[in-house]
């Protein structure tokens, strides 16, 4: 695997997304230290979302464990970001397409832990409103849609770099 190392330079878009991904998950940590107090020793837990009911009760300090998981993600992925030519690509990289699909599997990569990001700042504030007894039915919205919003970036992103590499064959 002989790829041509390039430093992909970051958009003003990628450092934004950069910084609200850290801002949601540090926005999650910081939900748990403002309520932590008011919140009962057991929260109820929901393992089957499209139920109302209560499968179980868990310790208020597993809210810790969305922030902490996913902060350790997002900086797995921040730092693999930084060397994209060890990535897995849909096509054969040459040095004229290399840096093209670095560039589109990096924002992929961005925008798939914004979505973790944003999965972890839910996840965190339903937990805690369940807690606190004042479920107001979003739930039931949002959780179903997490799984799609992590796959539709991989999706689109996927679609793209066949197309551009299609072009780039011509």
């Amino acid at each position: 695997m002989n790829r041509p190392k390039i430093k992909i330079q970051k958009t003003r878009f990628d450092i934004v997304i950069e910084f609200l991904t850290f801002i949601m998950i540090l926005a999650s940590a910081i939900l748990i230290i403002y309520f932590y107090n008011q919140l009962p020793e057991k929260l109820p837990i929901y393992f089957n979302w499209p139920s109302k009911d209560i499968d179980g009760y868990g310790a208020k300090n597993l809210l810790w464990a969305s922030p902490i998981i996913c902060g350790i993600i997002g900086i797995g992925i921040y730092i693999l970001n930084q060397y994209p030519w060890i990535f897995n690509y849909p096509t054969d990289l040459k040095p004229e397409n290399a840096e093209k699909n670095y560039k589109i599997a990096t924002r992929m990569l961005r925008i798939i832990n914004l979505v973790i990001g944003f999965t972890c700042l839910i996840l965190t504030y339903f937990s805690i409103l369940a807690g606190l007894n004042k479920l107001n039915g979003l739930d039931r919205f949002l959780f179903p849609t997490l799984p799609i919003l992590l796959f539709l970036p991989i999706i689109y992103y996927l679609v793209k770099s066949y197309r551009m590499n299609k072009k780039l064959k011509k």
